[in-house]
Order: C-alpha cells, then structure tokens, then sequence
C-alpha cells in the first residue's frame, strides 16, 4: 500500500508539472503571435532586429518546453 501511495503522489506531481508546462507553453505561443504582428506591422530597422531576437529566444524556450513536456510524456 506504502509503494502504490508513493507511485500515486508521483503520478499526481507529474500531472501537475505538465499542466503548468502546457499553460506555459500557450503563455510563450501568444507572446510569439504579438511579437510576429510587431514585426509585420513595425518599418524601423533597428526595432525588426531586436523583434527578431526576441522571436529567437521565445521559439528556443518553446522548444525546450515541448521537449521537457515530451520527456514527461505530455499529451496535447
């Protein structure tokens, strides 16, 4: 009984984590879409290039995200 209670606190944490990875992910996926229309919509040079770097580091920490949440056998 000890083990299979343990086994359930451990199954429970993992839902937990993978719930907030997936919010996370649909946080930094609006953040994309926003900063996306600023590049379509914004004609200063200097402001497109830090866009850009912003939209680099975003879809890098997405990527990490979706394959953390694939580690922990995450399900859309």
């Amino acid at each position: 009984q000890k083990l299979g209670r343990f086994l359930d606190l451990d199954r429970q944490k993992q839902k937990e984590k993978r719930a907030k990875i997936r919010a996370l992910l649909k946080k930094l996926k609006k953040q994309q879409s926003v900063l996306e229309d600023k590049l379509q919509n914004n004609p200063d040079a200097s402001k497109r290039k830090r866009i850009k770097r912003d939209l680099k580091v975003l879809h890098a920490q997405r990527k990490k995200g979706v394959k953390l949440c694939r580690a922990i056998k995450c399900k859309k």
